[in-house]
């Protein structure tokens, strides 16, 4: 089976962490050798740690924004080759955080190492923006994923939304600020627009 570069994305409370997870332990479980890597940005539940919201969680390697991921599965994989082993899967939980030449490297390691690897992370920003590493894993993944939530309408959600400690939709500010449920609320587009509308009304 041929290699692949793989990209599932989905808003916040869609159960990405998750998913990365339960697949992390099943290939474990059937002794497929996997590497768990998240950007070192990634600060919620510390340092070399990934967790999802039902408590699950397992420990894994921290890329740094100048941290070459080609070079750093190479030298885990030939550490394995040394075992007679080899390395299969590479999983990146909050994918959106990678800078666009990681995202390069990644695909060197589908092409180069023929290593399959998994992203999982946000599409967009708070404002609706692409994130860049997110935009070139749209740009270079060979298979595409949305892992779908929905709105407290019902509705499809699309827009991490960032709420201020009054209850407030944020529209300005930086693109990365780390946060959980007291930061963020997934929502549909049209909600978002309403809440946005009616605080305007009211200023």
């Amino acid at each position: 089976m041929s290699k692949k570069l793989y990209f599932y994305y989905g808003t916040m409370a869609s159960a990405k962490t998750l998913r990365l997870l339960t697949t992390a332990y099943n290939f474990e479980e059937n002794s497929i050798e996997t590497l768990v890597m998240k950007p070192a940005q990634d600060t919620r539940d510390g340092d070399g740690v990934i967790k999802s919201r039902t408590g699950l969680q397992r420990p894994c390697v921290m890329v740094g924004k100048e941290d070459n991921v080609f070079l750093m599965i190479e030298k885990y994989n030939s550490e394995l080759l040394a075992k007679f082993k080899k390395l299969e899967w590479v999983l990146v939980d909050e994918a959106q955080f990678l800078t666009e030449k990681q995202v390069d490297q990644l695909a060197k390691v589908v092409d180069i190492l023929e290593i399959s690897v998994m992203c999982y992370g946000l599409r967009t920003d708070f404002q609706s923006r692409l994130f860049s590493g997110s935009k070139r894993l749209m740009e270079l993944a060979d298979d595409l994923e949305e892992i779908k939530a929905s709105c407290k309408c019902g509705r499809k959600t699309n827009i991490n939304a960032r709420i201020d400690s009054h209850g407030k939709v944020i529209t300005e500010g930086d693109q990365v600020m780390v946060g959980g449920d007291d930061l963020y609320r997934p929502m549909c587009r049209k909600c978002w627009y309403k809440m946005i509308s009616r605080q305007s009304k009211h200023e």
